[in-house]
């Protein structure tokens, strides 16, 4: 059987002063040379023997405050300790402060029973405990178990109304001199006998629960011995023997209350907090406890000892010891400090290890850095390459015509004079042409003064062909980049038809009806008009083409606008 030793000298240590007590109450009660010599002295045996009583139960009710975890509980046996308390306030107020036999005398006699019936309600609202976890609550509803002794103390304070408890014998000269009982007091008797059953019951199916019956014999000894002293107390005949009448009935009922709890404790039927310190040592925490001058007291089974100076420097913190694989922290607590430790062994591994990680990734991302740089240079090649071959395409017929000039310059100098004339105006269109693509290929508009440059440049060549050119550009409009690049195609290829003729070209740039651009060409030629399917392929290409012609005279105007419908360059070739 579990068996708490330290319980049982706590017993022992509450049980021996009040018996010692109890017996000084007596003597001075019933040696007559004592009560004399009390005459003499301030203060009586019967208060210090009052004294000693209540530092005792003062100290019980302190004590268990701290030793059991429930807070319901806490607050029953508190109020079952300020019972006896009052108790033990009351009877020395009876017998030293106040006259003998007189009516105050009997009202405190009366509220003897104000403690005798509440304590041992509040003792069985405890044990409802027993067994329980930490967090169990009783319901709020049981404190209407309070109302029996709220009334039975009542009727008891007002038994000169009735007499239901006491009856005085009217033939006497003094009320503590002869009285009988009433059936009240048996109805507040039997209360405090039914409250210590049900105490007696609910320890028994605590123990019961929990398979372990043989924790109950301390508990039936202290019950034995209680029984005992009780039979003793009322059925063996007056002897004036000290001890058989060391405690009366008020103060029987309040030590054996005690009694019982304290043996319900030492049973270990009831769970209290005396084992914390070896549960704490024991437990696989990694901390400890130290003193307000930072000593350390007591180690759990894990845990380390620091220095004084250590934990100072832990204080409010923390702190890095054993070469940083455990890391320190202490908070202030009630009494001194508590201070626990963090193994960062296996923090420390996976930092080493992170850290080689980050290395590793490191040098992976400059390569793969390196790796996407290289693509995106290699796209951004194979991109330009793309358009310099679309360049190429789209300026080949003008290369090729540009390649034969070149290639068989004319003998006279008239003729290699015009012949350098025609190339100097295909030079200009595929600079500009290809301009153009280059910019189309970052941007969708041009605005018209773009379109306007490749045009100066070419009526400038043309005027170097000997052409009389007249060239009007009005600013103010913006041109998809595809269009502008159609117009000047189309633009070149009218020239190069017109060109061995061509004595006279009026070209105007202009913003159109609507805000679109308009481009208007009249040429002096003697060239063949174009067909209906080259007008037709230009239709295809414009929003609006005007054609018309008088004998060596043509006039051609073309209109694009500026937002719509979205044409390859390469379906709308005029």
């Amino acid at each position: 059987m579990d068996f708490d030793k330290n319980s049982l000298k706590r017993l022992l240590s509450y049980l021996i002063p009040l018996t010692v007590a109890e017996l000084l109450n007596n003597i001075n009660l019933r040696t007559p040379w004592i009560g004399s010599l009390n005459k003499s002295f301030p203060m009586s045996l019967g208060v210090v023997s009052a004294v000693i009583i209540q530092t005792v139960y003062i100290h019980w009710c302190f004590s268990v405050r701290r030793r059991f975890p429930q807070k319901q509980m806490r607050l029953d046996i508190t109020l079952f300790a300020a019972a006896f308390i009052l108790l033990s306030v009351l009877r020395p107020i009876k017998y030293s402060f106040v006259v003998p036999g007189s009516t105050a005398a009997r009202y405190i006699w009366y509220a003897y029973y104000i403690p005798l019936t509440f304590g041992p309600a509040f003792m069985l609202h405890a044990s409802m405990f027993f067994g329980r976890p930490d967090g169990y609550r009783v319901s709020s509803k049981w404190y209407w178990y309070l109302l029996p002794p709220a009334l039975i103390s009542s009727g008891i304070m007002t038994n000169d109304l009735h007499r239901l408890a006491f009856r005085f014998d009217p033939w006497s000269g003094e009320w503590e001199a002869g009285y009988t009982y009433g059936p009240l007091y048996y109805i507040a008797a039997g209360w405090i006998v039914l409250n210590l059953l049900g105490v007696i019951a609910l320890a028994v199916r605590s123990t019961f629960k929990r398979r372990n019956f043989r924790a109950l014999w301390f508990p039936a000894a202290v019950l034995a011995v209680l029984g005992l002293y009780h039979f003793i107390y009322v059925y063996v005949g007056r002897f004036g023997f000290i001890l058989q009448r060391a405690f009366v009935f008020n103060d029987f009922i309040c030590v054996g209350s005690m009694a019982l709890w304290e043996s319900f404790v030492t049973a270990q039927v009831i769970v209290s907090n005396r084992d914390y310190p070896a549960i704490f040592s024991a437990s696989s925490l990694n901390a400890g406890l130290a003193d307000r001058d930072f000593t350390v007291r007591q180690v759990s089974s894990r845990g380390v000892s620091p220095s004084p100076e250590q934990l100072r420097a832990a204080a409010g913190g923390e702190l890095l010891i054993e070469n940083g694989e455990l890391l320190l922290k202490a908070r202030a607590v009630r009494g001194g400090w508590f201070y626990w430790t963090e193994d960062r062994t296996e923090l420390n591994r996976m930092k080493e290890m992170l850290a080689d990680t980050a290395d590793y990734l490191e040098e992976e991302n400059d390569m793969l850095r390196l790796t996407a740089q290289i693509e995106e240079e290699r796209r951004k090649t194979s991109e330009k390459t793309k358009l310099y071959d679309r360049v190429t395409e789209s300026i080949s017929p003008q290369l090729d015509s540009l390649s034969v000039l070149l290639d068989d310059p004319a003998e006279d100098d008239a003729a290699f004079r015009g012949k350098m004339q025609t190339a100097g105006v295909l030079v200009a269109y595929i600079k500009r042409r290809g301009n153009l693509l280059l910019l189309a290929d970052s941007q969708s508009f041009f605005s018209g003064e773009e379109l306007g440059l490749c045009f100066e440049e070419s009526v400038k060549a043309l005027r170097r062909a000997d052409v009389r050119c007249e060239y009007a550009y009005v600013p103010g409009f913006t041109i998809r980049a595809q269009d502008a690049i159609l117009m000047y195609e189309a633009f070149e290829k009218a020239v190069e038809r017109a060109l061995p003729t061509l004595e006279e070209l009026r070209l105007s740039l202009r913003c159109g009806r609507n805000g679109c651009a308009a481009l208007e060409l009249n040429a002096l030629c003697c060239a063949p008009p174009p067909t209906e399917d080259e007008l037709e392929a230009l239709r295809r290409c414009f929003d609006n083409v005007v054609y018309s012609s008088e004998g060596c005279r043509h006039s051609l105007m073309l209109e694009a606008e500026t937002a719509g419908t979205t044409r390859e360059v390469t379906q709308c070739s005029p």
